[in-house]
């Protein structure tokens, strides 16, 4: 009996730990340390299980330019909310460029700005049993880099380190 051997599926080499468990999610790891700018297709209320255990309703956004989606925690919902507005309807269509970044010591994703506000915008961010604290949403250029602001890293999406 002849049997044919399947080829295996290659996938890109990881370079972060986050890309070695990939899921439907965006991880601050799959950035890859780079700015990355996607469209807002939806926003949608999911019922996640948290660290301890219990199904909580998180706001979850899905992109055109990727099948993974990003959990939105308040901070970043604020921040969206400042840039276009109350109404969720008003999101969709809208770009927002996203960073990896950290909170408490992990690695989290936080929303730079966007290619469709028209300048750099300070957000006060009130959440409870916290300090509020600034952030900036800042202007940026429509193929991904900063108007007139130096990056750490290349924010061209032409390398864009979501995809599988």
């Amino acid at each position: 009996m002849n049997m044919q051997q399947q080829p295996t599926k290659t996938y890109p080499k990881p370079k972060d730990f986050d890309q070695l468990y990939p899921g439907r999610f965006i991880k601050a790891g799959e950035l890859l340390g780079k700015k990355v700018t996607l469209t807002i297709a939806d926003v949608e209320l999911e019922g996640l299980q948290g660290d301890d255990g219990k199904e909580k309703a998180k706001a979850v956004i899905s992109f055109r330019e990727s099948d993974k989606k990003m959990v939105t925690c308040k901070t970043n919902g604020i921040c969206i909310k400042e840039m276009f507005g109350k109404s969720i309807s008003e999101w969709i269509g809208k770009r927002i460029t996203i960073f990896p970044d950290t909170w408490n010591g992990e690695p989290c994703i936080r929303v730079w700005g966007s290619p469709d506000i028209a300048d750099d915008k300070v957000v006060q961010i009130s959440l409870p049993r916290r300090r509020p604290f600034n952030k900036t949403m800042h202007r940026v250029a429509a193929r991904g880099a900063v108007e007139d602001k130096p990056l750490p890293e290349d924010s061209d999406n032409s390398d864009f380190p979501l995809e599988d």
